[in-house]
């Protein structure tokens, strides 16, 4: 031992030593003094206690995030099939009126188509007689002169 560490030694004895009675009557009254390591120890599993918690709170809150993003993609997408199938419901509908009032239209171009007909073989047979009655009248001419 050197002569400067004799003091320093001297001093940590005599702090040990009137630390034993009040270590003794702490530890009689049930108020145990603890050692600076299990201090420590205690501190860090206190520490690690608050960051779990915290963990647990930060993936409960993303949970709870993720549900109402998925809550609000689904009325998103239900809004879109509605939209959908309203507009599909128009196309139809649409489709069904341009039907109806296409058949009349047909229908009374396929009235006049036989009309037309009609008309053109009664003109014809008109035409024809005509046809006829000139020849006749042209062959009593002949007759005649």
């Amino acid at each position: 031992m050197s002569l400067a560490s004799i003091p320093k030694t001297v001093v940590d004895r005599s702090l040990k030593l009137t630390r034993v009675p009040l270590d003794f009557a702490l530890s009689a009254a049930g108020l145990k003094r603890r050692a600076p390591e299990a201090r420590v120890a205690e501190r860090q599993r206190e520490r690690a206690e608050r960051l779990r918690q915290q963990a647990e709170a930060g993936r409960q809150h993303a949970n709870e995030k993720r549900e109402a993003a998925e809550a609000g993609a689904e009325k998103v997408a239900a809004a879109k099939k509605r939209v959908a199938a309203k507009k599909a419901r128009k196309a139809k509908d649409a489709n069904e009126n341009r039907e109806k009032s296409a058949k009349p239209t047909q229908l009374q171009a396929r009235e006049r188509s036989l009309e037309a007909e009609e008309k053109a073989l009664r003109s014809k047979g008109v035409a024809d007689q005509l046809r006829e009655a000139t020849e006749k009248a042209k062959e009593a001419r002949k007759k005649v002169g």
